[in-house]
């Protein structure tokens, strides 16, 4: 069951992402440049804070059940 919660919620932020671009170049080209590249920026810098611990905690997971198996 955790493998299948680590495999949804890592297409989560891989969709978010494509989320906060999309959003970001909708911005860029329809509001105002300098607005839709802090968008870019800022958002994908949230999205790698937001996914590193994710990711650190699956690997921790994976890491985890590695050494289970072996004992």
């Amino acid at each position: 069951m955790k493998d299948f919660v680590i495999s949804v919620n890592n297409t989560v932020l891989y969709i978010a992402l494509a989320f906060v671009w999309l959003m970001g170049l909708v911005t860029m080209f329809g509001a105002s440049f300098l607005t839709g590249l802090a968008v870019l920026i800022g958002g994908t810098l949230t999205w790698c804070i937001i996914s590193g611990f994710w990711f650190v905690q699956s690997a921790t997971y994976e890491e985890l059940r590695k050494l289970n198996a072996k004992s």
